[in-house]
């Protein structure tokens, strides 16, 4: 089977010949360091981003084994940026602090706009054998980074106008933005708004249903190709209002939280589950130690199907490539139905 045939089974939780590998984010540095060449990027300036051409996107997706390419095409967000001396972009204090920012600082790339499409075009165009993922947020992740975490959470109390408006104005580019990318043929949303600490959702349950689904439904309903929903942290008590969304799978089960094997015994027969060598052992650990702890989940998580294997979050440039290579090795090595790995 090619790589898009084993990604949508997995995503309808169809029998497979093997556990598919779903890496959606691997940044642009290690990308590099496992082709071993450097790379020109693809600049969208209007979304503040850059991304792997569709070649490098395809050839790393087969260096690696992986069973898709992704674009990220998310909203820009209007907060500080800090380069640190990695290299890496880190989001600092949020600019849209009240209303008369909003209407100064504010301001959306046309979502109508062919040309903003035109690398998204590339990657559906000659995507080969796989599936294109196109990856965004809907609205809530962008909101609080743009308004700055404290003063967001102090908004849901004092400022409902601040919180509406910018709220409304991210979901409704979503929405136009998802029913575009879909009809041009992604066939695959991610959405990527994180919605919790290590210890719990960010907000109540309550404020949940009002501050993010109502909104984010917007959204979601536009969405009728397979869909994976990311969120980091412990979401336990957000799970039965995000498990009756009509996403097919969920990311990553974060290790900081969850027994990925005993959530799986809870819940994966509600929805697919993808997830979830740590990143401190790709980061810093050895091969040896990323092969037996991927081996492990392949054995533990593999047989029945209804898994995808993948990292912990995403792949950063701090992961080392030799441990990513060795991951990726043992998936190829151990990951073929029937599984058979000894205790």
């Amino acid at each position: 089977m090619q790589p898009r045939e084993i990604f949508l089974l997995a995503m309808d939780r169809q029998d497979l010949p093997r556990v598919p590998f779903v890496e959606t984010s691997i940044a642009f540095g290690i990308g590099e360091k496992i082709l071993g060449r450097k790379l020109k990027p693809v600049e969208i300036s209007r979304l503040n981003t850059r991304i792997r051409n569709v070649e490098d996107e395809k050839e790393l997706a087969r260096k690696l084994g992986r069973d898709e390419i992704c674009i990220r095409f998310t909203a820009p967000t209007f907060c500080e940026k800090i380069r640190g001396k990695d290299g890496i972009e880190y989001l600092g204090e949020g600019y849209i602090k009240d209303m008369d920012a909003f209407a100064k600082l504010f301001h959306l790339p046309d979502p109508d706009d062919e040309s903003l499409y035109e690398p998204l075009k590339a990657y559906i165009e000659c995507k080969d054998e796989f599936p294109v993922i196109c990856s965004m947020r809907i609205g809530f992740l962008s909101a609080y980074m743009s308004i700055g975490f404290t003063t967001m959470m102090e908004a849901l109390y004092a400022n409902h106008e601040l919180i509406d408006a910018v709220m409304n104005a991210y979901v409704e580019w979503s929405a136009r933005v998802i029913r575009r990318v879909i009809d041009m043929g992604v066939d695959c949303i991610k959405t990527t708004d994180d919605f919790a600490f290590n210890t719990g959702p960010f907000i109540s349950p309550e404020m949940f249903k009002t501050w993010v689904l109502a909104y984010h439904r917007k959204a979601h309903v536009e969405i009728d190709v397979p869909w994976i929903l990311h969120t980091d942290g412990n979401v336990d008590p957000l799970l039965e209002d995000l498990f009756a969304l009509n996403f097919n799978a969920l990311h990553p089960i974060d290790p900081n939280c969850y027994d990925i094997r005993e959530f799986s015994r809870r819940h994966g027969h509600r929805k697919v589950i993808i997830g979830n060598v740590n990143l401190n052992n790709l980061g810093m650990g050895t091969p040896e130690s990323v092969e037996e702890e991927t081996k492990g989940l392949i054995r533990d998580l593999g047989p029945g199907g209804g898994w995808c294997i993948s990292a912990s979050n995403s792949i950063p440039d701090y992961v080392k490539p030799e441990n990513l290579i060795k991951m990726a090795e043992t998936i190829r090595k151990y990951g073929s139905y029937p599984i058979q790995i000894d205790e």
